[in-house]
């Protein structure tokens, strides 16, 4: 969806700088050793040191004392490079237990409730307790993976370029994270451009744009945005455009920095290479990417235009690149999507791959078009549809569409990408296809209103609160989503 060229209405959402801190991740966790055993009196072992880098926290723990013995717990190993010193252990001679809950971002993160060896410790050495999975899920905080028994999503990309203050339902001001979890909403998709400060990019003020004074939408500002949501508990798909501006069925104009690319070869090389660096970057920083999109509403092709003399600030009206990924050569546009997906493979095999496109309306166009992309081996596990009643119909219709896909692609798994209004059907229609193939939805910019459908708040001035009709029919449907 692009939020301009449909004559958008955006409610009083002060373009202002929202000021993302973070702190580097925690490193890996393990207490100390248990102490060799003994007799009921005697002195538990010195517990093994922490890992060195880790962020500042209690360090290694204590030996055990021998089992079912209540002599000295063990010395305090000392901490890893950065942390404080260890707790000696318990005069019961600690537990001698493995750990707490630890995992990849279950109910505590890296580190769990305490190392091993013991209660000296309540975590190890750089360990920091993960955020709690909502909804009966689990979501990982950097490197675990996001697990949900259904998807309720939310793009919210724009709520990082203000710096809004947000009501919930009951009044409280909370952060639009909290919100959203607070009634249901338990995943976030983000946008993300090439450059958006060049010529035509989205936040540029060349060409008499308004433009923004940071550059929204990068690399850097998305994993920090994205950092948040997985601190928040809550998944992460990372929207690839492969462009400086807006990518949609209208604008797929090649980004800048690879406009002098010299072969369909080399773009899709500079492609794989762009989003193996986000990727790895987003891992690094925390923030994990559980699914990523190749390309934003890719019905036509990709990468594919570039900017023209009619070219407005939102990548309206481009003139036709000399090659790219347009449909009409369907050997190059898979070239092009194979070099996305090779790259997320190669730095995470686990990461769910999405194609989009939005021709949900148009049944025999969308057969076309992901026969396409199998019988040229594309690699993808799930195809993502938008379904607003502006542009693709009625739920009736996003339905016949979605049933004769779950029968003719056996393998595949399928979301609505974008969405609004018709909450409750978007919902239902995922839901209740077969086999759990129906994953989830992702509901377009609720703080937002446009010809698209309405926001989900009510605004005065820079202050935007939760409208209560409207997240009431949300806190309705979880019982049924499984939530």
């Amino acid at each position: 969806m692009t939020v301009a060229g449909n004559a958008c209405r955006w409610i009083g959402a002060a373009l202002l700088t929202l000021a993302c801190s973070s702190t580097a991740p925690p490193g890996p966790a393990t207490g100390g050793a248990p102490g060799s055993g003994g007799t009921a009196t005697s002195t538990g072992g010195t517990g093994n040191a922490a890992p060195a880098g880790g962020a500042p926290s209690v360090g290694g723990t204590g030996g055990a004392g021998a089992t079912g013995g209540f002599g000295t717990g063990g010395v305090g190993a000392a901490t890893g490079s950065g942390g404080v010193p260890g707790s000696g252990g318990a005069v019961t001679g600690g537990f001698g237990g493995t750990g707490g809950v630890s995992g990849s971002g279950g109910v505590s993160g890296s580190g769990g409730v305490s190392g091993s060896g013991g209660t000296g410790g309540i975590t190890g050495s750089g360990g920091a307790a993960g955020m709690a999975g909502s909804s009966g899920g689990t979501a990982g905080t950097g490197g675990g993976p996001a697990d949900f028994p259904f998807i309720l999503g939310a793009d919210i990309s724009s709520v990082q370029e203000s710096n809004s203050t947000f009501r919930d339902t009951d009044g409280q001001t909370k952060s639009i994270f909290e919100i959203l979890k607070n009634h249901g909403f338990n995943y976030i998709r983000l946008k993300t451009f090439v450059d958006p400060t060049a010529p035509y990019g989205y936040a540029s003020t060349a060409n008499g744009c308004t433009g923004f004074p940071e550059a929204f939408g990068d690399r850097d500002h998305v994993v920090a945005f994205g950092k948040q949501a997985k601190q928040a508990g809550m998944g992460f798909l990372l929207n690839f455009h492969y462009s400086d501006v807006w990518a949609d069925p209208g604008n797929q104009i090649i980004p800048l920095p690879w406009r002098n690319a010299s072969s369909i070869a080399d773009l899709a090389s500079r492609l794989k290479a762009y989003t193996k660096d986000v990727i790895q970057t987003a891992i690094q920083q925390g923030a994990r990417p559980d699914m990523v999109q190749i390309g934003n509403e890719i019905t036509p092709g990709m990468l594919m235009h570039v900017p023209g003399p009619s070219t407005d600030c939102w990548g309206n009206n481009p003139d036709p690149a000399p090659f790219g990924g347009s449909t009409a050569n369907w050997d190059n546009l898979a070239t092009l999507l194979s070099a996305g997906a090779e790259a997320v493979r190669e730095v995470d095999p686990s990461i769910q791959i999405m194609l989009h496109i939005e021709n949900t309306d148009d049944l025999s166009g969308v057969r076309w078009w992901v026969d396409n992309a199998r019988s040229r081996n594309v690699d993808f596990d799930i195809l993502g549809l938008s379904c607003y009643v502006k542009y693709q119909g009625t739920p009736d219709v996003w339905q016949a569409t979605f049933n004769d896909l779950v029968a003719r692609y056996s393998d595949l798994k399928f979301v609505i990408a974008e969405y609004n209004p018709e909450r409750t059907q978007a919902n239902l229609i995922m839901k209740n296809l077969p086999d759990g193939r129906g994953l989830g939805t992702f509901f377009w910019e609720p703080t937002r209103s446009g010809d698209w459908g309405d926001s989900m708040f009510s605004w005065q001035g820079n202050e935007a609160t939760a409208i209560s009709a409207d997240f009431a029919e949300y806190d309705g449907l979880r019982s049924q989503l499984g939530l």
